[in-house]
């Protein structure tokens, strides 16, 4: 409650842009406690949050209403011989890598060692191994799941099948709260990885770096031999460290990154980067093989932090685009000449690249749509104090603009945003008919809402006796099983 010893640390998100003040938390160590919970937040009358990690990036994790923690159903049970693993909602990535790594196995996760399971899986959930293994959500066995009235139910492709499809894409805080998830894993006992860099400070830097990303356009973007072994992503950032043999820099400067993991032969992933090694002015930062944790944390900490940030708390915002089609080579200098306009040496943009089994997953089996997608732009800007924030964005408020005539109108759920008024379309496209059926279903008294939830689509046709049909047809077998009553746990309330 507002005076005790930890609430004001415990009402904190990850983004201290955000600073809500929950009229009341509840920690929860069980599943039990979550019904209490659910009990509690819906007698409050006020609108509650879920949370798992508090990494929303519009931050959703918590309001002024009943915050429901879920952070301490963080359990792991390993199924080795038959590569599964049930995991709690509030499991974080760190531990659960750290345990599979022991049994030699793994599901692609977050970078981020604090990134918890629950609202990453539900929103599809991209990690460095997913071009080989696919989106996080890809690889969901099955989800246990507590709805409005404290009943539990299981979702997989033979049960509440409505509701396994609409929780794997469909975000965070819409349905139920999830309690669990079930993956299947994969053997996985050494990865490779490297970075390559690159100086963005000239013209003629500028000119190299267009040159890079028509090779990576051109060879290493969706549909490329590459693209079952190797995530990749395009970093520009500033750095106080260029090549690690050399001495630090005094002042950060622009750097043009490269870097990527690849499952396989490492022998073969040397080779796949020697065509990016002998563009001119490259710098091999590192390359190394090890375990997935020990590349991981090559790609994000060595030779240093992306960005280097020189205080613990700081601001804030982010931006990110679909983009599903070859840029010119005059779009990509337009990029780079863009961000070397940010008014601090803070902003941070990166390409996050899809292509294998992202791309390979059907469209129509989860509510994450995003199959056609090349790459992901996505632009950070950071402040320390509140006079410099107008200006970060009014950076990203522009690169947004610029990107405009670049992206194909969707966006990653996972990095949601205030700023987008179209939210439905960019997040779910034409999966928001099946959304809303569900949302329907399952949480019929709407006791799940938030600024960006899933809501009536506004293009309805006529229906029969039950209400307006979708105009878009659903797709079979999610229609099939929306028609079908919902199936809950034997011990459950409803059950």
């Amino acid at each position: 409650m507002p005076g005790d010893a930890a609430y004001d640390e415990d009402r904190m998100l990850v983004n201290p842009v955000f600073d809500p003040s929950p009229c009341f938390i509840v920690c929860c160590k069980t599943v039990p406690d979550v019904a209490i919970a659910l009990t509690l937040a819906r007698a409050s009358g006020m609108p509650f949050t879920v949370r798992s990690g508090g990494h929303c990036t519009a931050g959703f994790s918590a309001g002024s209403g009943p915050l429901i923690d879920v952070k301490g159903l963080n359990s792991i049970t390993a199924d080795v011989a038959n590569k599964r693993a049930t995991v709690g909602t509030g499991c974080m990535f760190g531990t659960l890598n750290a345990t599979l790594e022991a049994h030699g196995l793994h599901v692609p996760g977050g970078e981020c060692e604090t990134v918890c399971v629950g609202g990453f899986v539900q929103g599809g959930g991209l990690g460095f191994t997913s071009a080989t293994y696919g989106m996080n959500c890809d690889n969901v066995l099955e989800m246990q799941v507590m709805l409005h009235d404290g009943s539990i139910v299981i979702a997989n492709p033979s049960q509440n099948y409505d509701l396994w499809w609409a929780m794997r894409g469909g975000t965070g805080g819409n349905f139920g709260v999830l309690l669990s998830v079930t993956y299947q894993l994969y053997p996985l006992t050494q990865v490779s990885g490297w970075a390559l860099a690159w100086p963005l400070s000239t013209s003629t830097d500028i000119a190299t770096a267009t040159q890079v990303l028509m090779l990576l356009q051109a060879k290493y973007m969706r549909g490329s031999s590459y693209s079952q072994n190797l995530t990749l992503q395009v970093l520009l950032v500033y750095q106080t460290i260029i090549d690690p043999s050399q001495p630090i820099l005094r002042q950060p400067v622009p750097v043009f990154m490269v870097r990527g993991m690849w499952v396989g032969d490492p022998a073969a992933g040397a080779a796949a980067m020697q065509p990016l090694q002998q563009i001119e002015g490259c710098i091999t930062q590192w390359t190394g093989t090890g375990t997935y944790r020990f590349v991981l944390d090559k790609l994000l900490n060595f030779p240093q932090d992306q960005p280097v940030l020189a205080y613990k708390k700081v601001f804030e915002d982010k931006g990110a685009r679909f983009v599903a089609r070859d840029l010119t080579p005059d779009e990509w200098t337009s990029i780079l000449n863009y961000y070397l306009t940010t008014p601090n040496n803070l902003s941070y943009m990166y390409l996050e690249f899809y292509g294998g089994q992202i791309n390979a997953y059907p469209r129509d089996q989860s509510a994450f749509i995003h199959r056609d997608t090349v790459f992901n732009a996505v632009m950070d800007v950071f402040w320390y104090v509140a006079d410099d924030r107008l200006a970060a964005e009014k950076f990203l408020n522009g690169w947004i603009k610029l990107m405009e005539t670049m992206w194909n109108g969707e966006m990653y759920q996972n990095y949601v945003s205030l700023n987008v008024n179209d939210y439905a379309s960019c997040y779910w496209a034409d999966a928001l008919f099946g959304l809303y059926a569900v949302k329907q279903k399952y949480d019929p008294e709407h006791a799940f809402s938030f600024a960006q939830e899933v809501r009536q689509p506004m293009k309805l046709a006529p229906g029969g006796p039950g209400g307006p049909g979708p105009v878009i047809p659903l797709p079979p077998q999610l229609e099939a099983a929306l028609a079908q009553p919902i199936v809950y746990l034997p011990t459950s309330p409803a059950g």
